[in-house]
C-alpha cells in the first residue's frame, strides 16, 4: 500500500512528503508579509504547489465544484466562471469534470498561472491583484465567481471596494462563492464587509456549506451569495 505521507511527482519522479507540504504551506502563508513578498513566494514555489496540495489531501476545489454542480444542474456549458485566486487551476480541474467549460482564471502570481497554462485550464489568464484596483473585466461578465482559499493575509485586507468589484463583474442573479476555513469568516473586517454588501442590497447570502478537512480536523465553509 502506498504510504499516505509520501507521494511521488509524476512530473519529475522526486518524492514529496507530507512534512514537505507542511513546510511549504507555512512558507507561503507566513503572517506579516506584504503583498509583493507573498506573490514572489508563490512565483518561486509554483512548481511544487500541486504536489503540496496532493499530500495535504486538499479538498476545497472538490467542494466548490460540487456546490457549483448543485446550483447549475443543467446547461453548464453556458455558465461563465471566473476563478479568482486561481493559482495553478485546481478549481478548474474539478469544475471541468462536472461539465463546466467556460472558465477564466485570475491570480497575481505569474508563476502560478504559468502552471495552469501547462494544462490549458482557463480560457483567459488574468494576472492581477484583488484590491482597490479596477479589474480589466467588463460589467456583468460572469455567471459565477469563485474565491477559494485566498491567502488569509490578503483576504483579511480586502476592502469594500474589492467586494464591490466582484459584484460588478458578476451578472445579476449569478453567484459568488467564497471558501475558506470557517474561523477566517469570524474576522471582524471580513464579517463586516460581507454583511455591509448584503445590507446595501448588492448580494444575499443564500447558503453556507461545511466540510471538515480530515488531515487537520479544521472545518471549511463555503458562503454562497446571490448577486442582486
Amino acid at each position: 500500500m502506498e504510504d499516505e505521507h509520501r507521494q511521488t511527482s509524476q512530473k519529475d519522479g522526486t518524492s514529496f512528503s507530507l512534512e514537505d507540504g507542511k513546510k511549504l504551506l507555512e512558507f507561503l502563508v507566513e503572517k506579516g508579509l506584504d503583498n509583493d513578498t507573498l506573490i514572489q513566494r508563490y512565483d518561486e514555489k509554483s512548481e511544487d504547489y500541486n504536489k503540496m496540495q496532493t499530500v495535504r489531501g486538499y479538498k476545497a476545489p472538490t467542494a466548490i465544484a460540487d456546490t457549483l454542480a448543485s446550483l447549475y444542474p443543467s446547461n453548464r456549458e453556458n455558465v461563465q466562471i471566473l476563478d479568482a485566486a486561481a493559482g495553478t487551476g485546481l478549481v478548474s480541474v474539478e469544475v471541468r469534470k462536472r461539465g463546466f467549460v467556460h472558465i477564466d482564471g485570475l491570480d497575481p502570481s505569474e508563476g502560478m498561472l504559468e502552471e495552469a497554462k501547462k494544462s490549458n485550464l482557463y480560457e483567459r489568464y488574468i494576472c492581477d491583484f484583488l484590491g482597490d484596483n479596477t479589474l480589466d473585466i467588463a460589467d456583468d461578465t460572469y455567471t459565477v465567481l469563485t474565491l477559494v482559499s485566498l491567502t488569509s493575509e490578503i483576504l483579511k485586507k480586502l476592502s469594500i471596494k474589492c467586494y464591490e468589484e466582484l459584484v460588478r463583474i458578476t451578472k445579476s442573479g449569478g453567484h459568488i462563492l467564497i471558501n475558506h476555513y470557517d474561523y477566517i469568516f469570524d474576522s471582524d473586517d471580513i464579517k463586516g464587509n460581507l454583511a455591509h454588501l448584503e445590507y446595501r442590497g448588492m448580494w444575499k447570502l443564500v447558503d453556507k456549506q461545511y466540510v471538515v478537512e480530515k488531515q487537520n480536523g479544521v472545518r471549511r465553509c463555503t458562503c454562497v451569495y446571490k448577486v442582486a
